[in-house]
């Protein structure tokens, strides 16, 4: 996660996200590229994008975390994989860290095999409760090795018990 979420980062996200600016979104790509400083080796064997649900999708307009995700898997040439948002769970903005890993329980299925190292994209992370649901479903359909690539973090210091596995760019 190469950006801290606030200030202009947060400006940027949110103009992104709730404006669907594709000017945004791409400058947010690039910045997310440059803070991977990973060799071909290193990358994942597919990428992931934490799903939104159809209907808010919908709503948005677009799903910002496969917009991302689409662009970083085409240029690094590491498949995307889809993964369904199973439950349209009420937004996490205003719950505390148990209740986001209550609300999200069982929120993510992923149909097809998974090869052993994947990622997740996101655009924010704030308590890890989206990617430790998504991770648990990715392994529930055969990942070992998984990473959770995020634009930004909040500024939290309390991370979710169930991403202390997974490793972050």
């Amino acid at each position: 996660m190469p950006f801290r979420y606030e200030t202009e980062i947060a400006i940027l996200v949110q103009h992104f996200k709730f404006d669907a600016s594709p000017r945004a979104g791409t400058l947010l790509v690039e910045l997310m590229l440059a803070g991977l400083r990973c060799e071909a080796s290193e990358l994942p064997e597919a990428l992931i994008a934490v799903p939104l649900h159809p209907l808010r999708a919908r709503q948005r307009g677009f799903d910002q975390g496969r917009w991302i995700a689409r662009r970083l898997a085409s240029r690094l040439g590491v498949p995307l994989v889809t993964a369904l948002r199973t439950r349209n769970t009420p937004t996490q903005r205003e719950l505390d860290r148990q209740r986001r890993h209550e609300n999200l329980a069982d929120a993510f299925r992923v149909d097809e095999p998974l090869p052993r190292s994947v990622a997740l994209v996101d655009d924010v992370m704030t308590t890890g409760a989206t990617l430790a649901a998504l991770a648990h479903a990715c392994r529930e359909a055969g990942a070992r090795h998984i990473e959770a690539w995020a634009l930004a973090r909040t500024p939290f210091l309390d991370v979710s018990p169930g991403l202390q596995h997974l490793s972050s760019r």
